[in-house]
């Protein structure tokens, strides 16, 4: 516990005690109408939390030995909240002021605790003064003001120590009587970071497709400051896959520059790329400062600029510098201390963050109660970081659409709609059945040099009882008995009885070359009669499209529907290209109104977060996570900026 806390508890101690003994021995001391302020509201005109047009707050900060001062305000004129003790930077404060606002409306008092003035810095509710800065901030309460559009004062009183986790002790600055009320003090808090839009770059880590890394710095030499690049790389995130994959990488460690391909042994950092992304989704602001008046949205200014030694100098004291080399045009580019970052989301909008210099130390006041459990400190120090931030359009994401061709005239319709005409099939259908009768030929002349009456024999003519010693030995009788030839011979039955009758000779009985050519054909009929049907179908519809020509009046409509359909389509691929072009141009312009006026302090931990060495970009496959190395400084190549001191 430090000296801090330990003197709060006592104190806290204390003036129970002391509260107690005022109650037992000089409660009877009280003037009759502050006895009579007990159950009563504080404020008792203060009765609409909505009336609350403004909320200042100062108070001791003991950690940092300093008065703090803020102040939210609605502006009068268009209605919206501001932090005019940050330079009336935006604030998101509608549902805090009106939490703080809340209360004080109806807020009763419980106890007297004293009315001297002698006891103020016992119970806490010195009342706070800047100019005392130098006497310390022992016994000074907080002292809270509210007050209404015409400027009339709705709360004014100084919050002092904390009897419990309800009460407090309360005094009006104009009064030294010391009240007891149940307030809770959380939603009159000073740190900026609750006051503002939390999401500052209102961007979704799902819509982030391309990271554009520019690692470089702006470092000290005897000539003054020089740009010294580390690499460049363009990294596109595949949704389909879920994988990065390198669209360009650019080393400078040579001269001249050289692209950097990954070899099959090497792959991209895709643990640290996605918390690059899960760090822009969440990325918040710690601080604000008002750029310089000549600085415009798209951190250009014009060349006047360079001739301003105040605007000049409030740059590069935060870490970022124009180019007095550039030449030519009324506008200059603006480098980075710290390099550069460049996001663009698939709706086209491009994000371009410029990381300057240190922005000093924030000292962030831990609850002593967590530190306890979380084993923190009960104050944590952290760096700050400036940066800039701009946004364009990536033009590149807004292509031409592919317009249809429109036709003129029947003729160039007539050559359109051949041209969509399917192209006719090479390969019949039936080309690879007029082979099949060749496969069969071997099973033909298996029953040669066994009994002739084996083969010749039909096996669904009747069989007489003087035919049975000419039936085939038994391994050869599945080759004459395969059933897929019975429906092809069924249609062949002899039409006279005595036919089967005849004798068995070699010109009847299939052996001869006659004979075998007439086995032959019998399957192959069967097969023979698919093909025209298959040949003939393509021709089916040609005949009806031949009787079906139109004539040329009803070419001439056709011609005049189709460019009605043409037009209506190609122009709805026009305004649809149009229309996501103006929402990423609605959305630029609507971000750098917010972007234009100040330098951005983010911490250095998520500044960390947001830079990548080219060493930990790339990756051995074999070793996901590891590094490959330190990172080389001091590249060859950079290039002097005279006239700048640092």
């Amino acid at each position: 516990m430090t000296e801090g806390t330990k003197t709060g508890s006592l104190a806290a101690v204390v003036g129970i005690v002391v509260l107690l003994a005022w109650f037992t021995s000089n409660g009877n001391r009280v003037n009759s109408p502050i006895i009579e302020m007990v159950g009563k509201p504080l404020f008792e005109k203060f009765t609409d939390p909505l009336a609350a047009a403004s909320l200042k707050i100062l108070r001791y900060d003991t950690p940092k030995e300093d008065y703090v001062d803020f102040e939210v305000a609605r502006d009068r004129k268009f209605g919206i909240w501001t932090i005019p003790s940050h330079e009336s930077y935006p604030a998101d404060a509608g549902k805090q002021m009106s939490e703080a606002a809340n209360l004080f409306v109806g807020l009763k008092v419980l106890g007297i605790a004293t009315e001297k003035k002698s006891e103020q810095a016992l119970f806490g509710v010195v009342e706070p003064n800047k100019q005392n800065s130098d006497q310390g901030g022992e016994g000074v309460g907080m002292l809270v003001q509210m007050r209404d559009e015409k400027g009339d004062m709705l709360t004014d009183v100084i919050i002092g120590k904390e009897i419990d986790k309800k009460k407090r002790y309360v005094r009006v600055p104009s009064e030294d009587v010391i009240y007891v009320v149940e307030l809770d003090t959380a939603p009159l808090s000073t740190d900026f970071k609750q006051w503002i839009e939390p999401d500052l770059l209102k961007l979704s880590s799902n819509d982030i497709e391309t990271l554009g890394v520019r690692d470089y710095q702006i470092i000290t030499t005897q000539q003054g400051l020089a740009l010294s690049r580390n690499y460049e790389a363009d990294l596109n995130f595949a949704t389909g896959s879920g994988q990065w994959e390198p669209k360009r990488i650019t080393s400078f460690e040579s001269d001249p520059p050289s692209e950097r391909a990954l070899n099959p042994e090497e792959q991209l950092n895709a643990t640290k790329l996605n918390e690059m992304k899960n760090t822009l989704d969440n990325l918040k602001i710690a601080d604000v400062i008002k750029k310089p008046a000549g600085l415009a949205a798209d951190l250009k200014g014009d060349s006047n600029l360079l001739k301003n030694s105040e605007s000049l100098m409030s740059l590069q004291r935060r870490g970022f510098f124009p180019n007095p080399n550039q030449k030519g045009g009324d506008t200059i580019d603006f480098y980075s201390k710290s390099g550069e970052l460049v996001v663009t989301l698939k709706d086209g909008v491009q994000y371009l963050l410029r990381f300057g210099g240190a922005a000093g130390a924030e000292i962030n006041a831990v609850d002593a109660a967590d530190a306890k459990e979380e084993g923190k400190a009960e104050e944590t120090v952290s760096i700050n970081r400036f940066m800039l931030v701009t946004t364009r359009v990536d033009e590149s994401k807004f292509p031409e659409p592919d317009l249809e061709r429109l036709p003129e005239t029947v003729e160039e319709l007539k050559e359109i709609e051949r041209l969509k005409m399917p192209a006719p099939a090479v390969t019949p259908p039936s080309e690879p059945k007029v082979d099949e009768p060749k496969v069969d030929e071997p099973k033909v002349d298996e029953p040669k040099g066994t009994d002739p009456a084996a083969s010749d024999a039909n096996p669904k003519d009747p069989a007489p009882a003087t035919e049975k010693p000419l039936e085939p030995p038994a391994a050869e009788k599945p080759a004459s008995e395969k059933p897929a030839s019975e429906p092809a011979v069924t249609p062949e039955e002899p039409k006279t009885p005595a036919e089967p009758e005849k004798p068995q000779t070699l010109s009847n009985r299939g052996d001869s070359p006659a004979g075998r050519l007439v086995a032959f054909q019998e399957p192959s009929e069967e097969k023979k009669s698919e093909v025209p049907a298959s040949a003939d179908a393509p021709a089916v519809p040609k005949e009806p499209a031949a009787n079906a020509e139109p004539t040329e009046d009803e070419w001439k409509e056709r011609l005049e529907a189709t460019r009605e359909r043409i037009t209506k389509e190609n122009q709805r691929k026009i305004d649809q290209k149009n229309d996501k072009l103006k929402a990423a141009k609605n959305k630029v312009a609507e971000l750098n109104g917010r972007f234009a006026d100040w330098y951005y302090v983010v911490s250095e931990s998520d500044y960390k977060k947001l830079k990548i060495a080219i060493t930990e970009l790339i990756q051995p496959k074999t070793a996901p996570g590891a590094g490959m190395g330190a990172p080389q400084g001091g590249f060859p190549g950079q290039g002097a900026f005279p006239g700048f001191q640092p």
